[in-house]
């Protein structure tokens, strides 16, 4: 079925499903949102629909062209994905391929990935083809943040706007493609942020299950009144330091389902579902006022983690702070 491994993104799909039905596509679209929603997937489902050669719904997924731009070998498709700057060399490139007519069916397809990294002098020259296109060929920009692209370039194209998606749908998404249980697909889901990427990313990732493992069993050394063996615990923040945000966030959820659980007995928004008899043991040792101020500590360590504060120093003040509150 077309587009049916891009999870969410329902009316964008829907729009683009009735464009390519009709063949009244555009000559360029945008593709906007961060990393792990599926830009590149649907783009490449777009251009498939392009392509396509059966009748009917478009993309058909079957078809020898289909099965070509899947594999990444269909001489009429071309995909620009650069490490780091895209330069204006590249771009000279695709024009001179895009004067040239397709030899192998009616259309051609150009897909520039990160986008926002062509240089101005790359996206001046990109924006003569914009406003000039051959009529057989499509461009589909790919970015995180269309802020970074000449208004030029924006008023272009059409644009399409990826928002994060409903984590219901991730859990099911898992379930279905991975072959994970409810209650793993539950805890993944949870601290995906609603990008179904990032979600696959950490469940094939061993070093994300160690890290959230490392985290829980600190919430109940914290407990113990040992501050020389807590202070030995900062080893594990510098060495997983490109990991602070991930590792602030799964320590965040924690104390916030403790207090959710300790306010309503309900499992239905705790994030940590696979561990609710330690969540339930914490949160009969722990008071209401105590779990939001403990919040509050973990968050003013992120804030001074955005404001350069010495790292160590700072994470060591908040083991300490932390377990100050739990042990008052």
């Amino acid at each position: 079925m077309a587009f049916e491994e891009i999870i969410g993104q329902e009316r964008i799909k829907d729009l683009l499903k009735n464009s390519l039905l009709k063949e009244n596509f555009s000559h360029a679209y945008l593709f906007e949102g961060i990393s792990g929603l599926g830009k590149k997937k649907l783009a490449l489902e777009v251009a498939k629909g392009i392509i396509c050669t059966s009748e009917g719904i478009k993309p058909c997924n079957h078809c020898q062209c289909c099965r070509r731009i899947d594999q990444g070998n269909h001489s009429e498709v071309f995909l620009i994905e650069e490490e780091g700057t895209i330069k204006i060399e590249k771009v000279r490139e695709l024009q001179k391929e895009i004067q040239m007519k397709p030899y192998e069916g009616k259309k051609k397809v150009f897909i520039i990935n990160h986008s926002e990294n062509m240089t101005i002098q790359a996206q001046n020259a990109l924006l003569k083809t914009l406003e000039e296109p051959p009529p057989y060929a499509t461009l589909i920009l790919l970015t995180h943040n269309s802020n970074s692209l000449l208004p030029t370039i924006i008023s272009r194209c059409q644009i399409f706007k990826l928002r994060p998606v409903e984590t219901i749908k991730i859990q099911e998404a898992l379930v279905k493609q991975k072959g994970i249980s409810l209650e793993e697909s539950k805890v993944i889901a949870s601290f995906a942020n609603g990008v179904f990427g990032k979600a696959v990313r950490m469940l094939e990732d061993e070093d994300f299950r160690r890290r959230r493992e490392g985290i829980l069993q600190l919430t109940e050394e914290l407990l113990q009144s040992k501050s020389i063996s807590l202070l030995e615990k900062v080893d594990f923040f510098v060495e997983e330091k490109n990991y602070i945000d991930e590792i602030l966030d799964i320590l965040t959820s924690w104390y916030r389902d403790l207090i959710i659980f300790k306010e309503t007995q309900e499992l239905h928004f705790v994030m940590n579902y696979d561990k609710i008899e330690i969540i339930k043991e914490q949160s009969n040792r722990i008071g209401l006022k105590k779990l939001t101020n403990i919040i509050s500590i973990i968050d003013k360590a992120k804030g001074n983690i955005r404001s350069n504060v010495n790292y160590q120093l700072n994470i060591e003040m908040m083991l300490l702070n932390i377990q100050e509150v739990l042990l008052w």
